[in-house]
């Protein structure tokens, strides 16, 4: 993608995801707090040395760029990682993992249960009454979760 072709696009100012593609096809996909200034960010002179050349192989064979604003920057993070999991872009390679967001579950049953499950797990079983969720660090859920186990006893 040429410098002239990202200056005649109008991007906004606000949180959201911004994808590279060529024909069609994803190569990669970000996040911004501000997506013309992060955007920007990849046309500048210095971007070698900031980015590395992977990056900027990618920008030059990229012929087109489309951006998603969010209402924030969290729905942005979590709309990225939605979307990195689903299309697996070639230069997006640290996100790429098969490990999804971790939810508590409380289950629908006569003594329910609560549970800890991987987001990709809810799709398969919907017996729950009550979700809370998406959680990022499973371990610090775990954590909190005997916290809460001490003061609140429950089944699982």
């Amino acid at each position: 993608m040429k410098i002239e072709q990202f200056k005649r696009k109008r991007l906004p100012s606000t949180p959201g995801v911004y994808m590279f593609m060529l024909r069609g096809k994803i190569l990669y996909i970000g996040r911004a707090t501000s997506l013309k200034e992060r955007v920007r960010s990849y046309f500048a002179k210095d971007v070698m040395d900031t980015r590395g050349p992977i990056i900027l192989t990618m920008v030059k064979k990229a012929t087109e760029l489309k951006t998603i604003s969010t209402d924030s920057v969290l729905e942005a993070l979590l709309l990225e990682a939605h979307l990195i999991k689903t299309h697996q872009p070639a230069y997006n390679s640290k996100e790429k993992d098969n490990k999804s967001f971790n939810y508590i579950v409380i289950t629908k049953e006569d003594f329910p249960k609560v549970l800890l499950v991987r987001g990709r797990q809810l799709e398969q079983e919907e017996n729950y009454l009550f979700l809370f969720g998406p959680f990022i660090h499973g371990s610090l859920l775990r954590d909190a979760m005997r916290i809460i186990r001490k003061i609140f006893p429950f089944r699982d």
